[in-house]
């Protein structure tokens, strides 16, 4: 070996030392999660094979009910995973409106149906809807109406037994497997714990401290409970989540205050995405959605300040549907933008999947629909001309998910072509139009047939 070869070898590993050395000084400190002794909290989670999003797309933009009333600042999301349905509090007309899975306008709830001044809302698996508002000039106590599946009014809850209890307003719900109601309150400490009748039962309080500030209650803006019963409260003030077993045991807590990436500056909702394990955090402030693993550990975030797709003008609630895809309430830009994150896996997961299952999966894509069975379905084919009863989107593929084509109008005639049979109650039709475009649509939802015949 020469000299000069040797001069070099030494720059380099010189050069290596350096770097190494300046990445540890320039690295990051998060603020002292101080808490209780108990506090279990993984400090730096080990890496896992987690998915990464690859792009993130604008599936759809919900702005308007049936009857074409646009939304005014719309702030609360529900998804009920029993009927795939989409709630969504429209808090500038004073309404609740739901829609189904693929984004058609259904139902609206509001003054006929004792809902005066809606703000959170949550749905049982019986489908009783439980509705928390605040006062109204017919009602003067902030409450929880109870509505049953057919939207009739049940009974108002109000609250009493703890203190300042009168002037308690209520904002977000959750219920638990065992039927208990978990309330959060407009800048209250903790979240009050209600009996399956609604009666008081106590109060949950997490303790902590900002910074190197004293330790206080931390005031409570969201809760949510996923399906092991885990319980997750979240932070506007702290910028934190709190997460507690089916028994109310303190389990850990995560998030971190500021305004850069990766923090939580004023953080208003929070959900739990039970297909990708991942719980996402919308920042009214950043306009972003921070994307955490289920031990807490930051991930992504998604969105910004703007108006066009995929952007957020001060939203307040985000949600997730069985398919994964993410709801945002974009309250400042009067919509709800529905997202899908197309993900591609780590070199590890990808190391795992074989091409032939790839090609299999190609394979069952471009299968073609189920051909109509049955003597009712044989008498409709020979008739070949329909008419929808309904509005209904016309979709490139048998999927909610999927690309719509064109908004078909009540009234509109189709050729019925294929049938593809999800379910007893949900039935898919490839139809040609009149004129002559093809597409899919859910002619059959939840047993409700949305066309008829041509006479």
């Amino acid at each position: 070996m020469n000299r000069s070869t040797q001069i070099i070898i030494c720059i380099s590993l010189f050069s290596l030392w350096l770097s190494v050395q300046c990445s540890v000084a320039g690295q990051k400190t998060d603020i002292p999660h101080e808490s209780a002794p108990t506090d279990p909290a993984p400090t730096d989670p080990a890496p896992t094979d987690q998915l990464k999003p690859k792009k993130i797309t604008c599936l759809y933009i919900i702005r308007e009910d049936y009857n074409g009333l646009i939304l005014s600042y719309p702030s609360q999301l529900f998804f009920d995973s029993v009927k795939n349905e989409i709630y969504i509090t429209d808090s500038g007309n004073n309404r609740i409106l739901i829609y189904t899975y693929d984004f058609y306008p259904l139902l609206c709830i509001d003054k006929s149906n004792g809902i005066e001044s809606p703000i959170g809302l949550a749905v049982d698996p019986e489908g009783y809807i439980f509705v928390s508002q605040s006062s109204g000039s017919k009602q003067k106590r902030a409450r929880i109406s109870i509505l049953s599946p057919s939207l009739r009014w049940k009974k108002d809850i109000f609250f009493e037994g703890f203190e300042n209890s009168d002037g308690f307003s209520p904002k977000n719900i959750a219920i638990s497997k065992v039927g208990r109601f978990y309330v959060t309150g407009n800048s209250f400490h903790g979240v009050v714990v209600l009996n399956k009748d609604g009666t008081f039962s106590h109060l949950l309080s997490p303790v902590d401290r900002l910074g190197k500030g004293e330790e206080q209650k931390a005031t409570i803006c969201d809760v949510e409970i996923d399906r092991s019963g885990r319980i997750y409260l979240l932070s506007e003030d702290m910028g934190r989540i709190y997460v507690y077993d089916d028994k109310e045991n303190f389990l850990f807590k995560f998030g971190q205050k500021g305004g850069g990436s990766g923090k939580l500056s004023r953080p208003r909702g929070i959900t739990l995405d039970n297909r990708n394990k991942r719980i996402y955090v919308i920042d009214y402030m950043r306009h972003t959605a921070n994307a955490y693993s289920e031990d807490g550990r930051f991930l992504f975030d998604l969105g910004g300040k703007g108006w066009g797709k995929g952007w957020f003008q001060y939203p307040s609630d985000i949600a997730t549907d069985d398919s994964g895809d993410v709801l945002v309430a974009d309250t400042f830009n009067n919509r709800v933008q529905v997202l899908k994150l197309e993900e591609f896996p780590s070199v590890a997961v990808a190391e795992k999947v074989k091409p032939e299952d790839i090609i299999a999966k190609e394979l069952v894509k471009e299968t073609k629909p189920e051909a109509p069975a049955g003597e009712e379905l044989a008498e409709q084919m020979a008739a070949q001309y329909y008419i929808l009863t309904a509005n209904m989107n016309l979709r490139e593929k048998s999927a909610a998910s999927s690309r719509i084509i064109r908004l078909m109008k009540k009234g509109e005639e189709f050729e019925i072509l294929g049938q593809d049979k999800h379910n007893e109650l949900t039935s898919w039709y490839l139809i040609k139009t009149g004129s002559g475009r093809t597409g899919w649509l859910c002619g059959i939802y939840r047993g409700k047939v949305m066309f008829e015949k041509k006479k």
